[in-house]
């Protein structure tokens, strides 16, 4: 029975392999045998650093991005929820006109 321990490797040390290995003067294999790892853990934590990057790159200027960046689910942000209350007013003050034009007061 083989005891096979496993290497860990911190979030710093997966960066610096991910971007080694996204380098022009490099190649993945290169990358691979420098650091005694497989190809496949290379393309696993590159997809995974693009994935996140899309995250990090996201429009935040929208209330409803920003809102569920902060953890909000949608409808639920203070930008939203001021938003709505405002149509509301709106809508309010109209139905208020509308009673006193026809009299209804």
């Amino acid at each position: 029975m083989s005891s096979i321990s496993r290497r860990t490797f911190t979030a710093q040390q997966k960066l610096q392999v991910v971007l080694e290995s996204l380098q022009r003067d490099t190649t993945i294999e290169a990358v691979c045998r420098k650091n005694a790892i497989t190809r496949s853990v290379v393309n696993r934590w590159r997809d995974e650093f693009f994935k996140k990057a899309t995250e990090l790159f996201a429009d935040k200027r929208s209330a409803s991005a920003r809102a569920i960046s902060q953890g909000f689910e949608p409808g639920q942000s203070p930008e939203e929820l001021k938003r709505i209350i405002g149509e509301y007013a709106t809508q309010l003050e109209i139905v208020k006109k509308a009673q006193g034009l026809l009299g209804l007061q």
